[in-house]
């Protein structure tokens, strides 16, 4: 065989190799694995030829340099096909191109502007979460809630604002956020000036680049803007004088209807264990939670006392639904909540009176009755309920 060829062929595969690493910053194991063993084989051809018997040397270093060339080809075949030809595009061609990166650039700028200048309208402050979880950037109006001037944190330092018995049900939120599960909602006290108020975080999982990443937006528990209870879904109840119009209303039509008198019994003690910012979230989840079930059609429960609510059910579905869960206990009627890293149940009871369309109670009177099977439910020791009439 000739030894310039074979030389030059063997540095053509190094310098193909080595320019394809360099200019597209990717390498190739087979073209490494290739080329050494070009390398072993001319090795053994020129310096260790005896090893070789099951053929004549002609025929070896014959066949050595086909496949030596025919790789040389294939490393230039490669190589060559990545390289983008542009000799052949006209000014014209060069100006379009121009131009339609010119229009992406701009799109892309006012996709950022507007943005940032949404965030800016926005009432909640956004968390971005780094994709692992390492660190969080907020926005502007995070710094107004939790009083603080940086907007950007390691992990560690925004766990450490946390409450220390809201930090495991936090972390463990954040951490189960997935394709799976795609969103949270989760209440946690965080510190400003040096005491703890109440936060509400609602986040979403989206995907980016087979990263998850995670954005939350978060709002504080403003007492100014609710001075009763500090929280919407309390406060925005109709009253007892409501009840009263709505009950004067329904009492005229055909259909029968439930009268069902709520009291939460055990808030009282969660607001002496753990502070009526914590029982006014509790009320607040268990009226969710029964709005849910059976008022969400019309805006039927209504605000009697600090603990006591009235629930109006028209349908006997909804009714039949809410005596089996009374007569089993379930959770549909004792609500488990987890607030922060306190989890109690909340235990209600209820007395409930039934209108008949041929009822010839007053609209006292039949609150009067309703309250009484109440009363009767809350010195009942067997059972959390009782029904007029039973």
């Amino acid at each position: 065989m000739n030894d310039n060829l074979i030389y030059c062929s063997l540095g053509l595969l190094v310098l193909l190799m080595t320019l394809s690493s360099i200019i597209y910053h990717k390498f190739r194991l087979w073209k490494l694995i290739l080329i050494f063993l070009f390398f072993a084989v001319f090795a053994i051809l020129t310096f260790s030829p005896s090893w070789i018997s099951f053929i004549s040397m002609e025929l070896a270093e014959l066949y050595f340099s086909y496949l030596l060339y025919a790789a040389v080809i294939l490393l230039g075949i490669t190589f060559k096909n990545k390289i983008k030809i542009t000799q052949n595009l006209t000014d014209y061609d060069f100006f379009e191109l121009e131009k339609e990166l010119e229009e992406t650039k701009s799109s892309s700028e006012l996709l950022r502007l507007r943005f940032i200048s949404t965030i800016g309208l926005l009432g909640e402050a956004l968390l971005f979460y780094d994709d692992d979880l390492s660190g969080v950037f907020v926005t502007d109006q995070f710094l107004q809630i939790a009083n603080t001037s940086k907007n950007k944190f390691s992990m560690e330092e925004y766990v450490n604002q946390i409450y220390e018995d809201d930090q495991v049900s936090y972390l463990a939120a954040i951490k189960k956020a997935n394709k799976k599960n795609p969103s949270y909602d989760m209440k946690y006290r965080i510190k400003r000036n040096g005491i703890f108020v109440w936060i509400e975080e609602k986040g979403k999982v989206f995907e980016f680049e087979k990263k998850i990443q995670i954005i939350s937006a978060v709002k504080g528990v403003d007492i100014k803007l609710f001075p009763e209870t500090s929280i919407h879904e309390i406060d925005s109840l109709p009253t007892e004088q409501h009840m009263f119009q709505y009950l004067n209303q329904i009492s005229k039509e055909t259909e029968p209807f439930y009268l069902v008198m709520i009291q939460l019994t055990n808030i009282p003690d969660l607001n002496q264990r753990f502070g009526r910012e914590v029982g006014n979230l509790m009320i607040a989840e268990y009226i969710k939670k029964m709005r849910f079930h059976f008022a969400k059609d019309v805006n039927s429960i209504f605000r009697v006392t600090g603990i006591q609510f009235a629930l109006i059910i028209k349908e006997q579905r909804k009714y039949d639904i809410l005596f089996r869960a009374l007569q089993s206990g379930g959770d549909l009627v004792n609500l488990a909540l987890n607030i922060g890293g306190i989890q109690q149940i909340v235990y209600p009871n209820l007395g409930i009176i039934k209108h008949e369309p041929w009822s010839n109670y007053s609209m006292n009177e039949f609150i009067g009755l309703s309250n009484k099977a109440l009363n009767e439910a809350i010195r009942n020791q067997k059972k959390n309920y009782a029904i007029f009439g039973e």
